[in-house]
């Protein structure tokens, strides 16, 4: 920034050997002012390696970025994802039902046999039931038959 300069209260001289001081103490000042800048400068710590080195990182934060770029997943976008989530639910859903069919179908078999079973064992116990009835009516029948053949022959 420059500073403008105001006129000092003191009205202008036409004296020249007064001007030319002037101009020398302004140049001193200019000189001064640079002498200390230039100093200060010098006093600067250099960044270079630690610059160096940030590039470094940044290069190399580059390169695992564009690494990442080239996966698949990352060209996947949500409208694709909530797609191949919802086809996945579809047929996970497809083979669920197919499941259950089946777990269905084979219960439906196993309790059928079950059923066989209980109906058999309960015609056998049926038929040992017809057949101790039967045996006991033909024994007594048999008994009346020969008591009526003592009794007619007899």
């Amino acid at each position: 920034m420059t500073a403008k300069r105001t006129r000092s209260p003191t009205p202008p001289t036409n004296d020249a050997a007064a001007a030319f001081d002037d101009l020398r103490s302004e140049v001193s000042l200019l000189r001064a002012a640079i002498e200390g800048l230039t100093a200060a400068k010098d006093k600067l710590p250099d960044y270079s390696p630690t610059l160096r080195a940030i590039e470094a990182r940044l290069d190399h934060i580059d390169q695992q970025i564009e690494s990442i770029h080239d996966k698949p997943a990352m060209r996947l976008t949500p409208l694709t994802l909530a797609a191949e989530s919802h086809e996945a639910a579809r047929s996970y859903g497809a083979e669920d039902r197919k499941s259950v069919g089946q777990a269905r179908e084979e219960l439906a078999r196993s309790l059928g046999r079950v059923e066989g079973m209980i109906e058999q064992k309960r015609s056998n116990a049926e038929q040992d039931w017809w057949v101790t009835w039967v045996g006991m009516g033909g024994l007594l029948f048999g008994a009346f038959l020969a008591l009526i053949g003592v009794a007619v022959w007899g």
